[in-house]
């Protein structure tokens, strides 16, 4: 895992941090949840692969 304070979503200011918890607490398993949760890759999408990755090591 990442530092909790590493930008994901660098068009929002996303961090990994922001991305972890709203998946823990808010039982998130897709990015379009994660999308819809946080707005992280809501603008370019560039991000979409990290958050997945993201989304898979707290999933298992």
């Amino acid at each position: 895992m990442g530092q909790a304070d590493e930008i994901i979503c660098h068009c929002l200011g996303i961090t990994r941090g922001q991305i972890e918890e709203a998946v823990r607490e808010k039982g998130l398993s897709t990015f379009d949840e994660v999308s819809e949760a946080t707005e992280a890759g809501s603008v370019c999408g560039s991000c979409q692969d990290d958050i997945e990755e993201i989304i898979a090591e707290i999933k298992g």
